[in-house]
């Protein structure tokens, strides 16, 4: 370590980023406990777009990115992706029944915790795709659907959310690739992530109530089509490392 890296403080602009995140999930959890699942789903999303998104971004720019930070993020992603759509997910059901509510809420909390300590026992190490369903896109698929204008409530909606719960903690927890912005991102994935930000603003300025029926949509395309951005000797290599990373978790003491 460099005599410059011990000098950096601990806490910096990029954490305040972080913090941001942190504090859209908080609000989400206070908004739904008071009733306001809108709200709590708009705080969660501009938390990302405001906080999650541009913290590595900004640890980039200004060469600060640390220990701390890393830790930091992941602490603040668990509380954002991993409780806050647990609890809007328990309100949205609560409702129907405590018993569904509570089981559904536990699930994408336990799948998530899981997901997490794998990852941290056992780093996937595989650039191009990350190692089951990232907890970023699942949070997105349970909160935009749920927060829908449209797709919620249409007939038997409800309930297929209920199925889509399922699905996303098993997509959490199998060694399916994902596609990952970190390396070597192709131009149409590029286009794509900007079309996304862009046409949520656009949706959150212009057509509010229609914001997450726009959110949805782009986040069920990448997660039933990112595997496609990689080639064939790519998937070849994420399934070697995949059943080589599973039995070193199995075998992790």
């Amino acid at each position: 370590m460099t005599t410059e890296e011990k000098l950096l403080p601990a806490f910096g602009l990029k954490d305040f980023f972080t913090c941001i995140n942190l504090m859209g999930g908080i609000l989400a959890i206070i908004f739904s406990f008071h009733g306001h699942l809108d709200w709590a789903a708009y705080s969660f999303l501009l938390g990302y777009i405001l906080g999650d998104a541009l913290d590595g971004y900004v640890a980039r720019l200004t060469q600060t990115g640390n220990r701390f930070g890393s830790e930091f993020d992941v602490i603040s992603d668990h509380v954002a992706q991993c409780v806050a759509p647990a609890v809007i997910v328990y309100m949205s059901y609560l409702d129907i029944s405590p018993i569904l509510a509570g089981t559904l809420a536990s699930m994408l909390i336990i799948a998530g915790s899981i997901r997490h300590a794998r990852g941290a026992t056992v780093a996937t190490n595989f650039p191009g795709a990350y190692m089951g369903l990232p907890r970023t896109i699942s949070s997105f698929l349970v909160i935009s659907y749920m927060s829908s204008g449209l797709l919620i409530h249409a007939p038997g909606g409800r309930w297929v959310g209920v199925v889509m719960v399922v699905v996303v903690t098993i997509a959490n927890l199998v060694p399916l690739p994902f596609r990952t912005h970190r390396s070597g991102q192709k131009l149409y994935e590029k286009i794509g992530a900007l079309a996304f930000f862009i046409t949520t603003l656009l949706a959150l300025v212009f057509l509010r109530a229609y914001t997450f029926d726009v959110v949805f949509i782009w986040i069920l395309i990448y997660t039933l089509f990112s595997w496609m951005a990689l080639e064939p000797h790519e998937l070849r290599a994420f399934f070697a490392r995949a059943r080589v990373w599973s039995r070193e978790v199995r075998q992790a003491q």
